[in-house]
């Protein structure tokens, strides 16, 4: 019996050893951005990290301190994004550690190229996050690795917040990768970029940046972008506002000639149903967005108690919606990108049809997809005054 007692004993002084190996934080370079451009020469990729500079961190401090900026950005060209990243390496007296990853920037002109060699890299990478958000610049990705992190520490923490917060896409790896897969398109975050001069940031102009809309992709290359309002309704139609922070609102305009007549709805409330219909001519695809909004603003010179304005900008208000919605479809299907990826639906309720049509999708989505969208729109709270 004191012999198995002592055994057990023993057994769990092994548990209790030190690791063989171990990395001390002070001895890790953690990239928290990544920016892809296509280099100057053919055939090469200019890569860009971010990195947080620990010694100038300080807890509860905006991006710059009295001692300089709180990041480092390194640049590397090389022929593939691997040989970039081991070119960094050995220029950095610490190890890369890519596990914390917040941003994917690419450059106008790489999206252009093609996107392949960057998908394939991340997807062979297990230490990337593949919940990593991705978005497009609207020149060289570089450029906006220095942006001004006024209201942040660091710049990769802005541009998380655009995917997180604002009200267009919040595309992943894993959303890029899984279309991809199914041959279908995609949509990310197109940033605008510029300085203003008059404003400064540690004695230089500040670099903004912001979100002008979404960049469409098909077959892992650029084919065409949306401004915000598209963008805007394409999320929408896509079920990407769903659960967003930021509230989408519309304004509405029913009198023009004297500047009255104008309403403000804030919508609280934001659903979308897809479903597909087989006829003779090919699958019909119905889209309805639903949604509940309350006025914020009103503003009509029209005092005739007949006129039902909770139906009037109801009505103005399924117009609007209804008609970007639109717009947005019809800039997907002339870029040939189906971003609300409808060849799956035909897929998973007509999977004979869609053996048919799989080979000459994206041909068929631009050219003859037919696309319904309907609107129901609910004013449930027309403010104090009503």
């Amino acid at each position: 019996m004191k012999l198995l007692r002592l055994g057990m004993a023993l057994l769990l002084l092994f548990s209790l050893t030190g690791c063989w190996s171990k990395l001390e934080l002070d001895e890790l370079t953690f990239i928290f951005g990544m920016y892809v451009d296509s280099g100057k020469e053919p055939e090469t990729v200019e890569l860009t990290i971010s990195t947080p500079l620990p010694n100038r961190l300080v807890s509860g401090t905006q991006g710059g301190t009295s001692q300089g900026k709180s990041y480092s950005t390194v640049t590397k060209t090389a022929h593939s994004i691997t040989d970039a990243i081991i070119m960094i390496q050995t220029d950095l007296s610490r190890r890369l550690e890519i596990s914390h990853i917040k941003a994917i920037v690419i450059g106008q002109e790489y999206a252009a190229n093609g996107i392949h060699e960057l998908l394939e890299w991340c997807k062979r990478q297990p230490e990337i996050p593949q919940g990593t958000y991705i978005m497009a610049a609207p020149g060289k990705a570089s450029e906006v690795a220095r942006l001004s992190a006024v209201y942040e520490q660091l710049p990769d923490q802005v541009l998380r917040n655009f995917s997180e917060l604002n009200l267009t896409y919040a595309t992943t790896i894993r959303d890029c990768l899984l279309a991809e897969a199914n041959n279908m398109g995609y949509a990310m975050n197109y940033l605008s970029f510029g300085v203003k001069p008059d404003e400064k940031d540690q004695g230089e102009p500040v670099k903004w940046a912001g979100v002008q809309g979404v960049m469409l992709f098909n077959g892992m290359k650029k084919t065409g972008t949306l401004n915000s309002d598209e963008s805007r309704a394409l999320s929408w139609a896509a079920g990407d506002l769903s659960g967003h922070l930021s509230l989408p609102m519309y304004t509405v305009v029913w009198n023009e000639q004297d500047s009255k007549g104008k309403a403000s709805a804030l919508f609280y409330s934001d659903t979308v149903s897809r479903k597909v219909q087989m006829t003779a001519d090919g699958p019909v695809f119905h889209i309805r967005l639903k949604g509940k909004a309350s006025v914020t603003l009103f503003d009509d010179n029209n005092t005739d108690e007949a006129v039902d304005h909770n139906r009037l900008i109801q009505s103005k208000l399924e117009e609007r919606i209804k008609s970007e919605v639109k717009k947005a479809l019809e800039h997907t299907q002339e870029a040939g990108s189906d971003v609300l990826q409808l060849g799956m639906l035909l897929e998973w309720n007509h999977p004979k049809e869609w053996k048919k049509l799989k080979e000459r999708w994206s041909d068929y989505y631009a050219d003859r997809a037919r696309i319904v969208v309907k609107t129901d729109i609910s004013i449930v709270d027309f403010g104090a005054s009503k």
